[in-house]
């Protein structure tokens, strides 16, 4: 090849289970001729690697190659692929997921330039061998499209939602074969959840996954009525159990819905957080706690992870997820992503792990945590006047710099080292000793500046003399909440009104008894 050199580079952070270390490299190359082929490969079997590339021109504007998907900028590259263009210089950046670094190089184009490269990404983790499944539960990008992306963000599900509802849609959903059933093994590449609601109506923000309402959903339906109609409906798709989520943490009717004890998991990673920090979901909750306390550009992802933590307090054991909002924003598939520990990896079983919080989330680092040998979700158990001993053991894969690893409990931090202290200290973080009920965590957030990038474990919880821990002040938070949200609700006209005051009746009576269960502060 001749022609100008441009630097290549992975980008590859570093890795953690009990040691740290960088992995970089550099290798120089020049283009010319007007066109490029490029084929991404993985570095230690040499096989191709369907991948998501980002050409941009001088100017910084991304560039489309012919014959692959286009999406916010990014091209998918399913195999290689030959890039046409004006004479200039060029540079690009290309991804396979967490697990393998990312490249990003140059190279220079004119009248008589004609090369091929073949860029080679190493591996820096395989989590699939450890049991973890990737997934994605927020795409708005039709199901076909969605399908061939996951295998560029090394992931093997999505959820693809819809805020249509009608009745027609439902039967093409009930395909044949046994490529539909919840039983068999999860297959590279697939779309395991075909389609799913998601309720955009001002006050809501529920993803109803594996449903869709038998008809249009009118303004007026409240949407714990909807909540209850798809928890109750045989009409689920993909033969998998309808799954209840909360996309809006900050939706107003966030108590309604958890006092019906029907959800059964928490969007904690939503589209509040964009790879860029553009577009985002508006997040104004009825009530924000400490008016001034969440602030600049990572004031979203720490309010939400506070609202969660304040369900938590409630006494209730409800996982984290994590969705992209992929077609709606410039985030690629899967940059908020859940990994569930689903060993036998059927589509059944994945969404059993996900409903027990065997699972971490994250939108940058690669976080596997277990507490005694156990993966999230546990509960440890003692009688009264006894303590539980917790052996914590971490593996960490970081790109980003990371600012601290904490381990919470109950909202307060039992264990917190910087990155540079663990490592020094073995990977290895003392013995922790609890002795009353809650719940615990690990998380780790990086020192991303720009937005709120982090990895949080599923909560372990620990349970004294068979009492789980319930927050007084938590619970008057929701109740606070609770009435905002009935007077919001009032101010619809009288058809809306005496639709929601069952709901809003129960609700009261739920955080009553609630509030006199509370035994803590």
């Amino acid at each position: 090849m001749n022609g100008r050199l441009f630097g290549f580079s992975w980008t590859l952070g570093f890795v953690l289970a009990g040691a740290m270390y960088l992995l970089s490299s550099n290798h120089l190359h020049a283009q010319a001729r007007g066109e490029i082929t490029l084929d991404f490969r993985d570095k230690a079997h040499d096989e191709p690697l369907i991948s998501r590339v980002k050409i941009l021109s001088l100017e910084g504007q991304p560039q489309r190659v012919r014959g692959a998907l286009h999406q916010q900028g990014w091209n998918l590259f399913e195999a290689p692929l030959t890039y046409t263009g004006r004479a200039g210089n060029y540079t690009y950046q290309a991804f396979h997921g967490p697990q393998f670094a990312s490249a990003s190089g140059g190279f220079t184009l004119d009248l008589k330039s004609d090369a091929h490269d073949v860029v080679h990404l190493p591996r820096h983790a395989d989590l699939m061998l450890e049991g973890w499944i990737g997934g994605d539960l927020l795409s708005h990008v039709r199901e076909e499209e969605t399908r061939r992306w996951l295998a560029a963000e090394d992931l093997l599900l999505a959820a693809v939602v819809t805020n249509q509802a009608t009745g027609a849609q439902q039967p093409d959903l009930q395909h044949s074969g046994p490529q539909q059933t919840g039983e068999r093994p999860i297959q590279p590449s697939e779309l395991t959840s075909p389609l799913g609601y998601w309720d955009a109506r001002p006050g809501s923000g529920l993803v109803l996954h594996h449903w869709l309402p038998p008809a249009s959903v009118p303004p007026e339906l409240p949407s714990s009525r909807l909540l209850v109609m798809a928890k109750e409906s045989p009409r689920a798709v993909n033969q998998l159990p309808v799954h209840a989520e909360i996309q809006c943490l900050w939706a107003r009717d966030v108590p309604i819905w958890l006092a019906s004890n029907r959800i059964d998991s928490v969007q904690l990673l939503g589209s509040h957080l964009t790879i860029d920090g553009q577009r985002t979901a508006r997040v104004e909750p009825l009530i924000e706690p400490e008016p001034g306390r969440f602030r600049g550009p990572r004031r979203d992802g720490r309010l939400v992870e506070y609202l969660y933590w304040q369900i938590l307090e409630s006494g209730f054991r409800l996982p984290p997820t994590a969705g992209s909002g992929f077609g709606k924003n410039a985030s690629p598939l899967g940059y908020n992503r859940v990994y569930a520990h689903a060993p036998n990896p059927t589509p059944a079983a994945w969404w059993q792990a996900i409903r027990d919080g065997q699972s971490f989330v994250t939108n940058g680092p690669l976080l596997r945590a277990t507490m005694n040998g156990e993966v999230p979700g546990k509960v440890f158990a003692a009688a009264a006047g006894q303590t539980v001993e917790l052996d914590i053991a971490v593996a960490l894969t970081v790109a980003d710099p990371v600012e601290y690893l904490e381990v919470v409990f109950n909202g307060q931090t039992l264990y917190r080292a910087r990155l540079d202290e663990y490592a020094r200290a073995g990977g290895v973080i003392p013995p922790q000793q609890v002795g009353e009920s809650g719940w615990l965590l690990v998380r780790v957030v990086t020192e991303r500046d720009d937005t709120y990038r982090l990895a949080t474990t599923a909560p372990f919880y620990v349970q004294i003399a068979g009492r789980p821990r319930i927050s007084a002040q938590a619970v008057a938070f929701f109740q606070a909440w609770l009435e905002k949200a009935t007077e919001q609700l009032a101010t619809l006209g009288p058809e809306a009104q005496a639709a929601a005051e069952p709901y809003l009746s129960a609700a009261r009576e739920f955080w009553q008894r609630r509030a006199a269960m509370a035994n803590s502060p």
